[in-house]
């Protein structure tokens, strides 16, 4: 019984060791395949004999067996070539460029940006508009909004529906506890106005609304905070701003209101709703007429707008859906401009030595130069911006909604000081390079520290290997003499590498 199941495990691993052994050079191959061969014989046999022979210990023998294919590939090619490819390949532009691009791939494709990720509605995206306060612009109480959009869409044909909402910071506490939240109330059509089809239950439709006065529709992330994903809380409590309401919907999660993380939807005329000026925002969701796109008539229905009867410290703006999701990304790329001048401006000194080491080129050289410096930094920039954001959902995702307002915050300072970091680093990798071939300098010859610093230099010189230049950089610049700088070498040092 030993013999076969011996014979038997000898079979596989032999069929797994000659599959190996067809990458093995032909001159090669018959003494490859008798070591792998004994090994493995005495291998199994030793397993048997001792009574050691289990699923795990077979499993083992196989595994040992299917790395025969990476010593045949070692074998195939020339192991000296190998060797100098993996010590010269990562000192490369190709494979800093690569690896860095590999890095915001997988940024992206493990969680995208919010502000990339589109919001779902079941109705055109392009034919919506909204309008809000201006920052400038004082507050206004949020049923004389309403009835000027009542108003708006009678007297314009641009509008074809207008809904008002208003939205304030709230508390809210269920079965996770307190919770700090942004809730709105909301006209009845409005999430027939932006297409929202509840996940559970049932959304706001105007019929029975009247009746159920003290009822809200969750978004999916207060479901997924407080509920944990139950889906039979349809009819249950929760607390309101120490209101006791009832759940009548939950939203889907692809679901997003136009430019406002809400959290809980409850209906704008149930009951009474205390004024709270400075506190409670309010806002309309605007669709124009059929076959009309929001940007055609933005400036239009902006201007109808401005002639409505408010008091001239009300300022509404109206805004597309494209103006509310690249608002945000137009405030990054202000800030990156700045914080990049501002980091460049602080390492001018050695900003200025890229400057300086690279003169004296051909126009393409100085072109793949900065090209290589420019591609890289930049997405250094993207990844630490993406890691930033990351960073805030991650948080916001662990301590809840009510991280939301130092979210905004802390991904701008997570975003600078990261690109600082990667700045710093690109420039450090820039100034190490060689200026033609733009490898990283490999050969360092260290000259020591001079006991004549102002007149003989000191230091360190990295050469090219391929003998187009050396970059000297001395222990410390105390004359003109001794300071960093790169020193071209003509054709006769490259043949000397070449044939070395």
């Amino acid at each position: 019984m030993d013999q076969q199941v011996t014979n038997r495990l000898l079979r596989c691993c032999n069929l797994v060791l000659r599959a190996a052994s067809l990458i093995v050079p032909h001159a090669q191959r018959s003494e490859w395949l008798q070591e792998w061969s004994s090994e493995v014989w005495h291998w199994a046999h030793f397993l048997v004999e001792s009574d050691r022979l289990s699923v795990r210990t077979e499993q083992e023998l196989l595994g040992h067996c299917w790395g025969a294919f990476s010593d045949a590939l070692w074998c195939r090619f020339n192991r000296v070539a190998v060797l100098g490819f993996l010590r010269s390949y990562p000192i490369s532009p190709s494979f800093c460029l690569m690896t860095i691009l590999t890095v915001l791939l997988a940024f992206l494709a493990a969680s995208p940006p919010s502000l990339w990720r589109s919001s779902r509605y079941g109705t055109n995206d392009s034919s919506l508009l909204t309008v809000s306060l201006d920052e400038k612009s004082h507050w206004l109480e949020p049923e004389l909004l309403q009835d000027a959009a009542i108003d708006w869409s009678r007297d314009n044909a641009l509008i074809a529906d207008a809904e008002t909402y208003a939205w304030r910071p709230s508390v809210i506490r269920g079965p996770a506890g307190k919770q700090d939240v942004l809730s709105a109330r909301v006209m009845p059509g409005l999430f027939r106005l932006l297409g929202a089809k509840p996940l559970f239950g049932r959304a706001f439709d105007g019929s029975t609304d009247a009746e159920c006065a003290d009822c809200v529709v969750l978004s999916n992330t207060v479901w997924h905070e407080q509920f944990h994903g139950d889906a039979r809380i349809i009819g249950e409590f929760l607390s309101l701003n120490g209101r006791r309401v009832r759940i009548m919907g939950v939203l889907s999660g692809q679901f997003r209101f136009p430019g406002i993380d809400v959290g809980l939807y409850t209906p704008f005329g149930a009951g009474s709703s205390p004024r709270l000026p400075g506190f409670e925002w309010p806002g309309v969701v605007l669709r124009v007429a059929k076959g009309l796109s929001a940007e055609a008539a933005k400036q239009q229905i902006q201007s109808h707008i401005n002639k409505t009867s408010f008091p001239s410290s009300a300022i509404l703006d109206v805004l597309s859906l494209d103006d509310i999701r690249y608002r945000s990304i137009r405030c990054y790329l202000a800030v990156t401009v700045l914080a990049m001048i501002v980091l460049l401006t602080a390492n001018g000194r050695s900003v200025g030595r890229l400057c300086t080491t690279s003169r004296h080129r051909a126009i393409s050289d100085l072109f793949r130069w900065w090209a290589f410096f420019a591609l890289k930094s930049g997405m250094l920039t993207a990844i630490m911006w993406l890691a930033s954001m990351d960073l805030v959902e991650i948080a916001v995702q662990t301590f809840g909604s009510h991280a939301l307002e130092y979210a905004s915050g802390a991904a701008m300072w997570g975003f600078v000081v990261g690109l600082t970091i990667a700045l710093n680093w690109s420039i450090r990798d820039q100034g190490a390079r060689c200026r033609t071939c733009l490898k990283r300098l490999g050969t360092q010859i260290a000259l020591g520290v001079s006991i004549a610093p102002f007149w003989e230099p000191s230091g360190l010189d990295l050469l090219c290997d391929r003998a187009h230049g050396m970059l000297h950089i001395p222990v410390m610049e105390l004359s003109c003499l001794d300071s960093e700088r790169w020193i071209d070498f003509d054709e006769s040092w490259r043949e000397v590498a070449q044939n070395a």
